[in-house]
């Protein structure tokens, strides 16, 4: 696999920078010379620079900005739609059947003991359901299993997850690094970059190894996930990225953190993130 600029703390994504600055020097002023350049002229030359530079960083904050609320208005709109279509549903039928309990108690409608026992036994396996499906609205928003045992044992439980799921995939772990090393800001973010690296690798890659690999070196934690499956070609989506790709990039910038994805066609994936310890 050929890799661009094999450092983590380098800037890039998909292998190459994804946003790069095009720098030239500034003018010298110098003494008026045969073209007729002036040191007026290159104090213009230098300002206009100056103005460009500043306008192509303002475009970039604006568009990277725009990409981010994007990616959370997203997120917003999928659990919104989860709570409509699944807990909304769920409330509705619970709803129903409690009603339809109480017409019969009151007398209004001749509904049968065992028409009421039916209803209750509906309303009993929704409320089931409905706490299941606040466990995993909640579970996305923050996973339980990261306050009650860390980012290690939760990145431990879903390799160990997947391995049982795909019997042809297998996951293998690598950890270099103390639970306590881990500022707690880090770990959800360090948390989802895995999960959804995992998730595409099942999904996408065909591959039969993944490695996760966590470690502690350079004033920073490392984090780096490969597979030996199909890869892909990072022309064919550079500037139009999915939002699993778009979202591992934005939960690491969310901390400081740097990530860069290395693949090529038949030549697996390498995802490598770095977060600095303060």
């Amino acid at each position: 696999m050929a890799l661009v600029n094999d450092h983590l703390g380098s800037d890039g994504f998909l292998g190459v920078s994804a946003l790069k600055l095009a720098s030239s020097p500034f003018p010298l002023a110098e003494k008026e010379t045969q073209t007729g350049v002036s040191i007026n002229d290159n104090l213009r030359l230098t300002d206009q620079h100056i103005q460009d530079g500043l306008s192509c960083l303002k475009q970039l904050k604006q568009g990277a900005h725009h990409q981010h609320v994007s990616s959370e208005e997203l997120e917003r709109k999928r659990i919104s739609r989860e709570l409509h279509d699944g807990l909304g549903q769920l409330l509705t039928s619970m709803g129903l059947h409690i009603q339809r309990c109480l017409d019969g108690c009151d007398g209004q409608k001749s509904a049968t003991q065992s028409q009421q026992r039916e209803s209750l036994e509906a309303v009993s396996s929704m409320v089931k359901q409905a706490m299941s499906e606040v466990r995993s609205i909640c579970s996305a928003i923050r996973p339980a299993i990261l306050d009650d045992l860390g980012v290690i044992p939760a990145i431990s439980w879903q390799c160990r997850q997947i391995t049982r799921v795909c019997s042809d995939t297998q996951v293998v772990t690598d950890f270099d690094v103390d639970e306590e090393s881990i500022p707690e800001d880090y770990k959800s973010v360090i948390y989802r970059i895995v999960q959804e690296s995992l998730n595409n690798a099942v999904k996408y890659s065909k591959a039969k190894t993944i490695t996760v690999s966590l470690l502690q070196a350079h004033d920073a934690i490392h984090l780096l996930i490969i597979d030996n499956g199909v890869g892909f070609d990072p022309s064919e989506i550079q500037g139009n990225l999915g939002m699993g790709l778009v979202g591992m990039r934005e939960r690491a910038e969310s901390v400081d953190g740097r990530i860069r994805i290395d693949t090529g066609i038949d030549q697996g994936v390498q995802i490598r993130a770095s977060f600095p310890l303060q």
